[in-house]
């Protein structure tokens, strides 16, 4: 229970850290986009303060657009 609480922390913390930034891309699996998303937040720092610009770099990289709200 405690891994799984340290981990819903971490992706809080995380998402909050991106700015909560929703990126698109047509055609996806949530599973493809969910591979995604967390090779981005790793390389944007997940083990430290997650730098934004690394994270939308990662993500236009990989073919996303930022979606507009």
């Amino acid at each position: 229970m405690r891994h799984y609480t340290l981990a819903l922390a971490l992706s809080t913390s995380l998402l909050a850290g991106c700015g909560g930034a929703a990126y698109d891309k047509p055609g996806l699996t949530y599973a493809e986009w969910k591979r995604d998303d967390a090779a981005c937040r790793l390389a944007a720092g997940a083990d430290a303060a997650p730098d934004r610009e690394s994270y939308a770099s990662c993500m236009r990289a990989r073919g996303y657009r930022l979606r507009a709200e």
